[in-house]
């Protein structure tokens, strides 16, 4: 039998804004709720936010096994009384179930057909439309009622996470523990300072990551991901039409595997052990000014490949171009080549059926 906690609004506060938006007065209105929540070890935190940004971080460790859960609900229409009557339509569901705290933002999805969420702009220029708790509606970034929430949650260290979402912003900060992510629309996401493992599934929409150690396991149809800063651990990231971005320097990555059907696979950075580029239709870049581990596989067969390295980058290197060709000044021809480098470790192997492939070795002298 589920066991569902009061809500209590320990904190509330209302704020009310007007301003003039092309000669015709647009007020805004806002409702905070925060609650402290025991937190069992063991315990996975499950959130359900269909629309709005959610921040994470860890809390205060002599705060003890709590976690905290803070909403802000944002309302904007022509009237005050219009946004103060759509704030209150919004709740925060918290329940136990075993091994389990959801907590469920409410949206009115009966009434509103159409929620507009501005943060999508610049990203991902179309609606997205979803069943919702089975109702469906769409979030636009430009038309809609102005209705979401913004979730702020600090959990214990170790904290298990999963989020669902239709279209957010998320910020994660300083935070120890394993995250789950299934969002349709990803707006601007950022991730700094995670010790744990990530699973992220983003339909549309951007992501970067930076700060990371652990497994990160990612899936994006049209969605950018880039890395940055020090990435450390595990990463396999697979992407149908968006980007993968990588400039993020290392310590310890032991495999890096990047994937996409038609989008760019760009590497500008360090590599780990175990390096695999996976392209089928865009374009495949990588710059590198380290030697690489203990190898790097690229193919590509409807691509191009672009590849620049200094001369002791890797031991030996194999390239094959069956339709396209092959430029470069090491030994070959321009459809084949297999030679030593000046590395002391290191194989490379790049591949492209009907592509074109570039190699730009720089000296070291």
């Amino acid at each position: 039998m589920k066991k569902f906690l009061p809500i209590l609004f320990t904190s509330m506060l209302f704020v009310c804004i007007s301003f003039d938006i092309a000669m015709c007065k647009e007020y805004d209105f806002q409702r905070f709720f925060s609650k402290k929540v025991r937190l069992e070890p063991g315990t996975v935190v499950v959130l359900d936010n269909p629309v709005g940004e959610i921040h994470l971080t860890n809390i205060d460790p002599q705060l003890g096994p709590y976690m905290m859960v803070k909403q802000r609900v944002f309302a904007a229409a022509d009237e005050l009384a219009k946004c103060r009557y759509m704030v209150m339509t919004v709740r925060m569901d918290i329940s136990r179930r075993p091994d389990t705290l959801a907590l469920d933002a409410i949206f009115p999805t009966h009434m509103y057909e159409k929620f507009c969420f501005p943060d999508m702009s610049g990203f991902f220029g179309s609606e997205v439309s979803k069943i919702w708790k089975g109702s469906q509606f769409i979030v636009s970034p430009r038309k809609g009622v102005k209705l979401w929430s913004d979730v702020y949650l600090e959990v214990p260290k170790g904290t298990k996470v999963l989020i669902r979402s239709v279209a957010m912003g998320l910020v994660i900060e300083d935070f120890v523990g394993d995250l789950e992510l299934y969002t349709d629309h990803a707006s601007a996401m950022t991730a700094g300072s995670i010790d744990g493992n990530l699973w992220l599934t983003a339909c549309h929409g951007a992501l970067s990551v930076g700060g990371f150690k652990g497994d990160l396991f990612y899936y994006g149809e049209d969605s950018d991901l880039s890395f940055c800063d020090v990435i450390n651990g595990k990463i396999s990231a697979e992407s149908v039409s968006g980007d993968l971005i990588w400039t993020a320097t290392t310590d310890s990555l032991e495999i890096l595997e990047l994937k996409s059907i038609s989008g760019n696979i760009i590497l500008d950075g360090e590599v780990g052990e175990n390096t695999v580029l996976l392209n089928d239709e865009g374009d495949i870049e990588i710059i590198l000014e380290l030697p690489i581990g203990d190898s790097l596989y690229c193919t590509n067969p409807n691509g191009d490949i672009y590849l620049k390295a200094p001369e002791n980058f890797a031991k030996t290197i194999k390239a094959r171009a069956s339709e396209g060709r092959i430029k470069h000044n090491l030994t070959g021809d321009d459809k084949s080549i297999s030679t030593q480098l000046k590395g002391s470790q290191g194989a490379v192997v790049l591949d492209s059926e009907r592509g074109d492939i570039k190699i730009k070795l720089i000296s070291i002298d």
